[in-house]
Formats: C-alpha cells, structure tokens, sequence
C-alpha cells in the first residue's frame, strides 16, 4: 500500500477510535432483541419488496481456529460507529439435518423425523430374470420418501436365514443355471437350517458383477440416495458367513475382494470356482459407484474385508449392526477403532441397534460408544421398545449440529456504506456434513418477512468438524438507493437448487420461511 493511503487510513482508524470511544458497545442475546422495549421492524412506505438486491463484493474470509482460540479480525464500522453483538441461544434435543440421524424400521408412525429412510433388498426381487431389472421396490422407497422431503438409502442381500427369509435369495434362473447354494443355518433360531450362495462360484460372481454394474448405472449420482451399503456377501449382507475364510488366496478370499471391487471399481484377475469343481482365473473391469457414498458393514472377528475396501478408498464409510452390546463394542475398538477415529472426518459412521439393547443400561453405553466413535446415522431395531428420551439424548449430537455462536455486525449505516459482519460458527455434533454444502444467506428483511437484500456467502461446512470453531469475516457496500428504514437481520443455509432454507441451525429465531432472525439494522439517510 502507498504511503499516502496508510496515512489516510491511519487518520480514519485515529477518528473512527475517537467516535467508538464515546459509544458503549452494545451486545445483546437474541432473547434481549426479542423483548417488547425493542423497537420492531417498521419500513419506510417506499421500502422495495419485490425482488431482493443481490449485492457482490469480493469473497468474505473464512478462517478455521481451535474451539478455544479467540476469533481473529476485526469488523469495519459505517460513519455512524454502531455495531451489535448477538449470540443466539441454544437449543436442546434432536434437530433433524438432511444426511444425518435417525433411520426408522417402520414406514409409518415413525418415533422420531428422519432424513434418509432405509430398506434392505433380496437380489431376487431386483433382477428377475437374466439382464432384466426391477427397480420398482427401491423407487416404491422413494416414492413414500419425497412425501416426507428425504432421501433414501438401502443395502442388496443375497442371503436372508430364517425367521426373516428362506435363506439365499438369488434369482431362480441364476439358480436354474447351475449356481451353487450352500448349507447354513440361521443366527436367531436355534438348530433352523438356511443356506447361501456359494460366493466363489463362477456364476455367482459373473452374475452379481453384472447385477452391480446395473446398480451403479441406475444409481450412481442420483442425488435422492444418500449411501448405498456394500453387501452381496453373507447372511443379511452383514459380511458374516460360515465359508469366511481370511486365508490370503483362499477362493472366498478371493471372492470377497471380487465382489467389493464390484462396488468400489477396479480390475484384477482372481480365481473361482466353476460347477464342475475345477478352478478358473477370471479377468474383470468394474467401474462402480463413483459419485454416490458407499458403507462397508462391519462383523466381528471378520474384519479383513473392511480393512480391504478402506485401504481402497478413502471415502467409504463404516457400519455396525450392534450397537449397545458391550461385547461387540468391546470387539470393534479392538480391531477398527484406530481405522474409525482416521476414517470418521472423511466419511460417515453408521449404527444400528443390537436388538436387545433397548434397556437404559444398555443406551447409555450405545449413547458413550457412539460418541467416541463420531456417529452420523442411528438406525432403529427396538420394534418401539426403549426410552425415547434416552434414544433422543444421543439423537441430539448425532451427525451436525450447526450453532451460530457469536456474530457482530454493523447495525445502523447509510446507504452507499459498508455493512459488515463477523460471525463464529461451531459444529457442536459428532461429525461434519459429508454430503453436501448449502451457501449461506445473510439478508435484510421489512417488516413483512420479505427480503428486500441479499449476500451469498460459499462456505464449505463439509470441512467444518467437531470441535473447531470457524470465524467468517465479511463486508458489502450497501446499494446507493437502499430505502432508509428499519430492518431485520436473518441468515439461512440454502438449497442451491431452490433458494430455500435447507439446514436447521441449533439456535433460537427460526421464522416460518427458515431463516434465523438475527437483529435489527437501521438504514439512516
């Protein structure tokens, strides 16, 4: 900078320090902006309601510090020096957020809202017959969904045991062709046989790969279907299967890494088994899910399928179909804590309750386990047993949770004068929003609700973790013909796609259109 400008700018501080200096500081909570002394929001009568003015200016700073760090930077103050501090009460209890909490077993009558419903499916169901797909049942999910404004999730069996299914669940005419099933038995009745595809076998594995390739060209980026289980292999998909054998070389070893690449994408060469007995090297291609989230179960003592697919991909999250059983618990810190505290900033951590975990005992230690291991889905198997106070105590920190802690900003200027703002952000839940990012909208509103200016700001809350805290530091000219008047400021994190309030922030003020009613601004002549 010339040294002309610092001396101006040095005359301008000295001036504008000399001005503050005679004007107490006002901060205020948001409860103290709402109590009746507090003048409402009345605009002039020649006050724009029409179409909001979107204003540019260059991009505002967004800086990520420690949770105990002090925001840094310092916020510009108009010729008339009045600036306002708000920080927003908090709220308690769980706040539904798109791509996080709670997934119900029951499509009606659910015990808490959800955001991305969940269903599992049999191979048979999905491909009737050979190079034809029905998708009918996954769009039937979506369907009864979009009712509720969610997305959708779901997980392919090849193996359902008793009493919830038959046993293996491949297509007949796969079955008709000479496809090996296997002898099982079920893991909830006592001495009840099952059975399962023989997962090394060469028709198995020719026609899953081509059932995925499917998938993946009906799915893969559909922006409705949040994530999308790796299963195929064992009883219920959950990668638990009595022919598991972690031997290197092993054919279901080689099986195994087969049918994850069929979801991941990859080539290679492996063995399997053909219906004569005589093992057969095979050659494969697949391109896999690319776009939309993946999530490899979790069983324990079976762990090597896990390690396989996270060491392929960075972004593939982890689940467990028991939570609250301190002996599974106990067995998952021991062979995947470690990969979980490395894997859970990057991609999401999903449980389902153990079904017998539904006494207090027994959420609290789901409530602990689920914390240390930074939750972002909790899936129901209670058939509505439980305490829903205690389910909801973990419910409330599960995935984001989004608090406006602090903001300062300049609350009485001219038009044709900077408005400046300083906000402190904390992610107060147990992991970041993966999914997707929504700008954020910081507006002037008349006394109608109506937005009369608007500033769009492009955060990426996706990098925004527990226990940071993000100051974002902006300023824009506010335009030359701006109606003086009385105005209330709100923000909201959007919808791109709609302009509309997307995210629900864990603080007071939310007004019927989701913005977050911040305090008032007076545009002075």
């Amino acid at each position: 900078m010339p040294k002309s400008d610092c001396s101006n700018v040095l005359t301008l501080v000295t001036l504008f320090a000399s001005i503050l200096f005679m004007v107490a500081c006002n901060t205020t909570t948001l409860a103290d902006y709402l109590e009746p002394d507090i003048p409402t929001a009345t605009p002039q009568a020649d006050l724009p309601t029409a179409t909001p003015e979107a204003v540019t200016s260059p991009s505002p700073t967004v800086e990520e510090v420690e949770l105990e760090a002090t925001p840094t930077g310092e916020i510009s103050t108009a010729s008339h020096g009045s600036t306002r501090t708000v920080r927003p009460e908090e709220l308690t209890g769980y706040i539904p957020n798109p791509y996080m909490g709670w997934q119900d077993t029951q499509s009606r009558n659910k015990r808490f809202d959800e955001t991305v419903g969940y269903r599992r499916f049999n191979w048979s169901e999905l491909n009737p017959a050979k190079g034809v797909y029905d998708w009918d049942r996954i769009e039937s999910l979506r369907a009864d969904m979009a009712q509720q404004g969610s997305a959708i999730s779901f997980r392919v069996r090849t193996a359902q045991p008793p009493p919830w299914g038959k046993g293996q669940t491949m297509p007949d005419w796969l079955v008709n062709s000479g496809a090996v099933i296997t002898d099982s038995s079920s893991d909830i009745l006592e001495g009840v046989s099952s059975s399962e595809p023989l997962y090394s076998d060469c028709l198995f594995l020719e026609a899953q790969g081509q059932f995925i390739d499917a998938l993946h060209q009906k799915y893969d980026g559909d922006p409705q279907v949040a994530y999308i289980d790796i299963g195929s292999y064992g009883n219920y998909g959950e990668w638990d299967s009595a022919q598991y054998n972690e031997t290197p070389d092993s054919l279901d070893w080689h099986a195994r890494r087969r049918i994850i690449d069929m979801y991941l994408g990859g080539e290679g060469t492996r063995p399997c088994q053909e219906t004569d007995g005589q093992i057969t090297q095979v050659d494969y291609d697949y391109v896999g899910f690319q776009q939309t989230q993946l999530i490899m179960p979790y069983t324990p003592w079976l762990t090597d399928s896990l390690v396989y697919a996270l060491e392929r991909r960075p972004d593939i999250g982890v689940r467990h179909d028991a939570l609250g059983s301190e002996s599974h618990q106990k067995r998952y810190r021991l062979e995947i804590g470690d990969l979980v505290q490395e894997r859970w900033p990057h991609a999401p951590i999903i449980f389902e309750y153990y079904p017998q975990s539904y006494t207090a005992e027994a959420l609290q230690s789901a409530k602990d386990f689920a914390t240390e291991m930074h939750a972002s889905f909790i899936h129901e198997n209670f058939d509505g047993r439980g305490d829903n106070n205690l389910i909801e105590s973990l419910l409330e920190t599960v995935g984001y949770r989004l608090v406006l802690k602090e903001m300062t900003y300049t609350s009485e200027l001219s038009p044709g004068e900077p408005f400046a703002m300083n906000m402190t952000w904390e992610n107060t839940g147990l992991a970041p929003p993966y999914f997707k990012t929504y700008p954020l909208i910081i507006s002037f509103t008349d006394g109608q609700g109506q937005s009369v200016l608007e500033r769009q700001l492009e955060p990426d809350i996706r990098d925004w973790l527990p226990g940071k805290s993000v100051n974002i530091i902006d300023q824009v000219q506010l335009p030359t013909n701006l109606s003086p008047g009385d105005y209330d400021l709100k923000l909201a994190f959007v919808d791109p796609a709609t302009g509309q309030a997307a995210l629900a922030l864990a603080i007071v003020g939310q007004d019927q259109q989701g913005r977050y009613l911040i305090g008032p601004v007076k545009v002075v002549p």
